[in-house]
C-alpha cells in the first residue's frame, strides 16, 4: 500500500472545487474536509462583513488544518482538502508535515466565476469578495507538487485530469485508487436487473448490442449471468465505476429502478464516472416533474438525461414494449438505433418508439396511458360485473361475448386478456371466483387524476376508476352486513348484449378523448409541442392499450386536431350508442350494480352535448354568497351581478 498524500483541491469561490473533490472522495475512498470548516467564528464574522482576512486571522485557520491532516496522516490516511485560493506562504503551512501535499488549483474566468458565486445562497462570503481571493493566489510551480485546472467541462472530467496531473507529479500510479478504465466494448448499459430490467436487458442483447448490466445487489447480477448470459453478450460489472467504464462514449445508460428516490441515487452513484456528451435514460414509471428537474441538473453538468416511458409489462419489455421518449434531440438520435430495435411495431411496420418532446414529456405521456389504461380496465370489469352479478351470466359465455367483440372495432389487449382470464379453472372452478375484489393501484394513476384537474381538464372518469379502486380497499366495506342478491332475468332491463358492446365503445372514447386532452394541455403549458397522432400510432403496438381504434384516433388527430375531434368526428356514432349508454347506466344503477366508469363517460358527454348545464345556478350562488361575479347570455363582457347585490 502506498504511503499517504494530501490532495489539497483549491480555486475562488465558485471553481467547483467542493463538487469535484467530493468525486475524487467518491472514486478513492480517502478522508475528505472543507478548510472553511475550520475558520473561528471571529473570521466568519469578518467575512459576513465584507472584510478580507489578513495573515494574522489565517495562521490559525492554517494551523487547524495541517493538524487535521497530520492526525490523518499518523494513521496512514490520505486526504482530501478543499481550500480558496492560497498564495505560496499559506501553502507552505500545509506542507510542514512528512506525507506529500499536493495543490490543484482551478482556475477559470472571473466573469465566470462572479456569476457562480453571485447566484449561491448558501455561502458567508459574499461575491464583493472575490477579487480579494484572485489577488492572494501565487502561480503554482512544478517543483512544489502544483498544477493549474481549466474548470471548463464537466466535474467529472476536472477531476479526471485531476487523477492524471497527480501520477505525474507523483510519478507514482498507485497514489490514487481510482478504478483503471476497462476496455470500453459495451455498446449499452442496462443498471437495475429487477424483473423489469432483466427482461429489457435480454431485449437489448437479443437485438445485437452488447449490453453491460449492473445491479445495486452485485448477487442478483451473478443470477442474472447465471440465468440469462448465454442469451447475448452481456458485460457484467461489480460497481458504477467498472459499469461506465466498460461503455463506449458517449454512454447511454438505461435505467430500470424503481421510480423516486431510487432513481436519485443511481444518478449520484453514476454521474462521478460520467462525462460531458453521456446519457442516462430513466425507463420507469417517474413523475414528469422528477424527470425535469433531473434533466436540468443534468444538462448543467453536461450530461444529457432522457425520461421515457415503458409499457407492456414483463412480456413487454422481453418482446418489445412501447416507448414514450422524453429529451433533447441531440440524445435521442443517439438512442434512436438501440430504441427502434427493441420497441414494438405495429402492423404496418412502424416503430412504437416515439420521441414526445422535451425533457418531462416522455413521462407524462405514460402517465396519461396509465390513465386511459385504469380507466379501460374499470369499464370492461363493469360491463362484466352486470353481467356475471347482475343478470347472471357464466363466465364461459361472457368470455364468448368478449372474443366476439373483440374481432369488431373494439379490438384491443385488454378485451382480449378479459376474455382469457375468463376461461381458466382451478380445482373444477372458475378461477376468477377465486381472485380477491380489493385493486391496487400505482402512483401514475392518481398523477393523471391529479395533472388533468391542476390544467382545468375533466378527467372525470379517469378519477372515478381511480376512485374505484380506493372504494374496493375502503374499509367501509368490511363493516357493512353482508348482502344477498338475486340476479335480475337477462332481459330485465331491457339491456341487449350490442346496447353493452355500443356502451364500451363510447366509454372508450371518452376515456381517450380525457387522456389525450391532458397531454395537449401539459403539451402547451411546457411548449413541448407533442404530437398526439404520433402519440396514438405509437400504442398501436406493445402497450397495454392497444387495440384497432387508435389508428383512427391518429388519422383524426393528424395536423394537430384537438382531442375532441375524437369525439366530433364520431358525433352520428355517438348519438345513435347514447341511448345504449343510458340504458346499460340505468340497468346497472337498478341492479345495484356500481358503475362509476359508465356512469361518468355517460355523464360527460351528457354535459358536452348539452345547451344548458346546471353551473348557471352555481354562478348565481357563487355571487350571490361572495360576489364573484358572472357572465350574461344577453350581454357582452364580465363581472356582471345578479339583483340581489342592489
Amino acid at each position: 500500500m502506498s504511503e499517504p498524500i494530501h490532495v489539497v483541491v483549491m480555486g475562488v469561490s465558485g471553481s467547483g472545487k467542493t463538487t469535484v473533490a467530493g468525486i475524487l472522495q467518491d472514486r478513492w475512498g480517502w478522508e475528505f474536509a472543507e478548510a472553511d470548516e475550520f475558520h473561528p467564528q471571529a473570521n466568519i464574522d469578518k467575512m459576513h462583513a465584507g472584510i478580507p482576512l489578513t495573515d494574522e486571522d489565517r495562521a490559525p485557520w492554517l494551523k487547524l488544518i495541517r493538524e487535521w491532516m497530520t492526525s490523518q496522516e499518523k494513521a496512514g490516511k490520505s486526504t482530501i482538502v478543499t481550500c480558496s485560493a492560497l498564495k505560496k506562504g499559506y501553502r507552505d503551512v500545509l506542507r510542514e508535515g512528512g506525507a506529500p501535499v499536493v495543490f490543484m488549483h482551478l482556475d477559470g474566468d472571473h466573469s465566470l466565476l462572479a456569476s457562480r458565486l453571485a447566484a449561491r445562497t448558501d455561502h458567508f462570503m459574499p461575491p464583493s469578495l472575490l477579487d480579494s481571493q484572485f489577488a492572494t493566489l501565487e502561480d503554482l510551480t512544478a517543483d512544489e507538487l502544483g498544477a493549474v485546472v481549466d474548470i471548463a467541462g464537466t466535474p467529472a472530467e476536472i477531476a479526471s485530469q485531476i487523477e492524471v496531473k497527480i501520477k505525474e507529479l507523483t510519478h507514482d500510479s498507485a497514489r490514487t485508487s481510482a478504478v483503471e478504465p476497462a476496455e470500453a466494448t459495451a455498446n449499452v448499459g442496462l443498471y437495475g436487473l429487477g424483473v423489469m430490467g432483466s427482461a429489457l436487458a435480454r431485449n437489448i442483447a437479443s437485438r445485437g448490442f452488447k449490453t453491460a448490466v449492473l445491479n445495486i445487489d452485485p448477487q442478483q447480477t451473478d443470477r442474472f449471468m447465471e440465468a440469462y448470459g448465454s442469451q447475448g453478450e452481456f458485460v457484467p460489472a461489480k460497481s458504477a465505476a467498472e459499469f461506465v467504464a466498460s461503455l463506449e462514449r458517449p454512454r447511454k445508460i438505461l435505467v430500470m429502478v424503481t421510480a423516486g428516490a431510487p432513481v436519485d441515487s443511481v444518478l449520484a452513484e453514476l454521474s462521478p464516472h460520467l462525462e460531458s456528451g453521456d446519457i442516462v435514460v430513466d425507463m420507469g414509471n417517474s413523475n414528469f416533474r422528477d424527470t425535469r428537474r433531473r434533466e436540468v441538473a443534468m444538462r448543467q453538468r453536461g450530461l444529457y438525461f432522457v425520461g421515457t416511458g415503458t409499457s407492456g409489462g414483463e412480456e413487454g419489455a422481453l418482446t418489445g414494449p412501447a416507448l414514450m421518449i422524453g429529451g433533447a434531440d441531440a440524445a435521442y438520435e443517439q438512442l434512436r438505433p438501440i430504441f427502434e430495435a427493441i420497441a414494438a411495431r405495429a402492423e404496418d411496420g412502424a416503430t412504437c418508439a416515439v420521441h414526445v418532446g422535451p425533457d418531462g414529456a416522455g413521462h407524462l405521456t405514460k402517465t396519461l396511458h396509465n390513465g386511459i389504461e385504469y380507466a379501460d380496465m374499470e369499464v370492461i370489469a363493469e360491463i362484466y360485473h352486470l353481467l356475471h352479478g347482475a343478470f347472471g351470466r357464466s363466465n364461459a359465455e361472457i368470455a364468448d361475448l368478449f372474443e366476439a367483440w373483440n374481432d369488431t372495432e373494439l379490438r384491443s389487449y385488454l378485451l382480449e386478456i378479459s376474455a382469457a382470464i375468463l376461461r381458466y379453472t382451478s380445482d373444477g372452478e372458475d378461477f376468477i371466483e377465486k381472485v380477491s375484489d380489493r385493486a391496487g393501484h400505482k402512483g401514475t394513476g392518481a398523477w393523471s387524476s391529479m395533472i388533468g384537474i391542476e390544467l382545468g381538464v375533466d378527467v372525470g372518469m379517469l378519477v372515478n376508476s381511480l376512485l374505484a379502486r380506493f372504494a374496493s380497499a375502503s374499509k367501509t366495506r368490511d363493516a357493512w352486513p353482508a348482502l344477498e342478491v338475486a340476479p335480475y332475468p337477462a332481459d330485465a332491463f331491457g339491456v341487449s348484449d350490442e346496447s353493452l358492446r355500443e356502451a364500451l365503445l363510447l366509454a372508450k372514447l371518452v376515456a381517450y378523448t380525457q387522456g389525450l386532452g391532458v397531454i395537449r394541455a401539459a403539451s402547451d403549458s411546457f411548449e413541448w409541442g407533442i404530437d398526439l397522432a404520433g402519440v396514438c400510432r405509437g400504442w398501436r403496438a406493445g402497450c397495454i392499450i392497444r387495440g384497432a381504434m387508435l389508428d383512427d384516433f391518429a388519422n383524426v388527430l393528424d395536423g394537430g386536431a384537438d382531442p375532441a375531434s375524437i369525439l366530433l368526428s364520431s358525433a352520428d356514432l355517438v348519438e345513435q350508442y347514447l341511448p345504449s349508454l343510458r340504458r346499460v347506466v340505468a340497468a346497472a344503477s337498478l341492479a345495484g350494480a356500481p358503475s362509476v366508469a359508465l356512469g361518468s363517460a355517460l355523464n360527460y358527454l351528457e354535459s358536452v352535448r348539452a345547451d344548458r348545464l346546471p353551473t348557471a345556478l352555481i354562478q348565481a350562488q357563487r355571487d350571490y354568497f361572495g360576489a364573484h361575479g358572472f357572465e350574461r347570455v344577453d350581454m357582452e363582457g364580465k363581472g356582471f351581478h345578479g339583483p340581489w347585490h342592489d
